[in-house]
């Protein structure tokens, strides 16, 4: 598991990262994660420390959805 980082920056980033690759609302992310849109704010805005548990869910989150699309062999397309 991916400790968590200290600097809040390196969190909020990532936050931001996320949600513009996927085209997702803080509020979007947030039920995704099981917090609230305020906390994805706080969070993005570098106002508070995450918890341990949400940062498990977001990394698990994370690692899905940045993987690279998958390709079909043209055969299928």
């Amino acid at each position: 598991m991916e400790f968590r980082p200290d600097d809040r920056l390196a969190v909020a980033e990532r936050f931001m990262a996320l949600r513009g690759k996927e085209h997702f609302t803080q509020e979007a992310l947030g039920k995704l994660l099981g917090i609230c849109r305020q906390s994805v704010w706080e969070i993005e805005s570098q106002r508070v420390r995450l918890q341990r548990s949400t940062w498990v869910r977001f990394v698990e989150f994370e690692a899905r959805h940045m993987q690279p699309a998958m390709e079909l062999p043209k055969l299928w397309s």
